[in-house]
C-alpha cells in the first residue's frame, strides 16, 4: 500500500505522536517497576523515582523511535506475526537494557562513581538481575509490538475502529 506524499510538518507531527505513545507505554512499564520495587523493599513510593521513570521513558522512547525508523529488527517480514512480535520484543529489550546500563554508567561517572559501582545500580548489579530485568521488559514489550504489527497490516484507522468501536471494522456490514 503506497503512502501518499506527506509534508515535513505532517511527518514531524506523526513522529511526535508515535514518540508520545512509545514514551507513555514505557513510562507505564517503568512506573510499575518503581511500584513493584517499593512493595518488595517495603519502602514508600518515591515521586523522584517516578520522575526518573518518566525521564527514562522519554529517553528510551526516542531510542525506540529511531531504531524503528532505521528498520531495526524487521527482517521477519512475511513470516507469521508471532515471530516478528517476539523477535522485536526481545531485540528492543536488549537495546533498551544496553542503553540503561550505559546511562547508569554515564550518570555514575558524572557523580564520581566507577563503572562497576554504576552497574550495581542496574537490577542489583548481577548478571542474573540484568537478564531478569531484560526478560521482564521483553515480555512487557510483546503487547506493544503486537499492536504495531497489527497496525501495519490493518492500518491505523481500521485498528482503532476495532479497539474503540463496537468491535467491528469500520465500514463493515454485519
Amino acid at each position: 500500500m503506497d503512502e501518499p506524499k506527506r509534508t515535513l510538518k505532517q511527518k514531524a507531527y506523526q513522529g511526535l505522536k508515535e514518540y508520545l505513545v512509545i514514551s507513555c507505554y514505557l513510562w507505564l512499564v517503568f512506573g510499575l517497576f518503581v511500584i513493584y520495587r517499593a512493595v518488595l523493599l517495603s519502602e514508600r513510593i518515591s515521586i523522584v523515582a517516578h520522575g526518573e521513570a518518566l525521564i527514562n521513558a522519554l529517553a528510551l522512547g526516542k531510542v525506540m523511535l529511531v531504531a524503528q525508523e532505521l528498520h531495526f529488527a524487521e527482517n521477519l517480514k512475511g513470516k507469521p506475526l508471532i515471530y516478528s512480535t517476539l523477535f522485536k520484543s526481545v531485540a528492543f529489550a536488549a537495546v533498551l537494557g544496553c542503553f540503561k546500563i550505559v546511562e547508569e554508567i554515564c550518570v555514575g561517572l558524572f557523580h564520581g562513581k566507577s563503572a562497576g559501582q554504576s552497574i550495581a545500580e542496574v537490577a542489583g548489579g548481577t548478571l542474573n538481575g540484568i537478564i531478569a530485568m531484560t526478560a521482564i521488559l521483553a515480555v512487557l514489550l510483546v503487547p506493544f509490538f503486537a499492536f504495531t504489527e497489527l497496525r501495519d497490516i490493518f492500518g491505523k484507522e481500521k485498528l482503532a475502529g476495532l479497539f474503540f468501536t463496537s468491535g467491528h471494522l469500520p465500514n463493515e456490514s454485519s
